[in-house]
């Protein structure tokens, strides 16, 4: 709990302690009192954002099963809600998140990569190869409104693949606003 939200509950248990057989005027400002601590409460928005790319060099993928990505080369992972061993951001409090994901094909043929939440596709990129053009990107991006708990993490298609070196194949997410 905040300094503030700390204070209002302080003051909220006085008026209290010297209302208790309070008017109709003091139940108002006893009200009045409650929602500013409530409204305090949510604006106590955890700081909680990640960026990650793969850590492998070259090409990876064409693979004969799908696979989750583990983007292993963490950028920044503020309140670690971001997992690099298993490629998976585990929402940490309800809300309105964002995320944003890039691949660069670097002539691996056929990209194919989902967003997933929970196990069901909410973004997708799909880019075939052409004889003309040699290293192909997609990008894509999403906000989501998350409870707490909720996964997300990325979905190497099976039979496609993305080029991992350097930082052009990254994923990323923030809370916006809490719930």
């Amino acid at each position: 709990m905040t300094s503030p939200a700390l204070l209002l509950t302080f003051i909220s248990g006085l008026t209290v302690a010297h209302y208790a057989a309070a008017r109709p005027l003091e139940v108002d400002v006893l009200k009045e009192i409650n929602a500013l601590k409530a409204a305090l409460e949510a604006r106590d928005v955890p700081k909680v954002a990640f960026s990650a790319r793969l850590a492998k060099d070259g090409v990876y993928g064409n693979f004969q099963d799908d696979i989750t990505l583990t983007y292993n080369a963490v950028i920044t992972n503020v309140g670690n809600a971001y997992n690099p061993t298993t490629g998976i951001f585990t929402a940490p409090v309800k809300g309105l998140y964002y995320f944003t994901y890039f691949a660069h094909g670097g002539r691996t043929g056929r990209i194919r990569l989902q967003l997933k939440k929970d196990g069901t596709m909410v973004a997708d990129i799909h880019i075939h190869p052409s004889q003309t053009n040699s290293a192909d990107n997609a990008g894509n991006a999403v906000f989501l409104e998350l409870e707490q708990g909720n996964q997300v993490y990325l979905t190497l298609v099976a039979n496609s693949a993305i080029w991992g070196q350097g930082f052009a194949t990254t994923f990323s997410g923030v809370l916006l606003s809490k719930s």
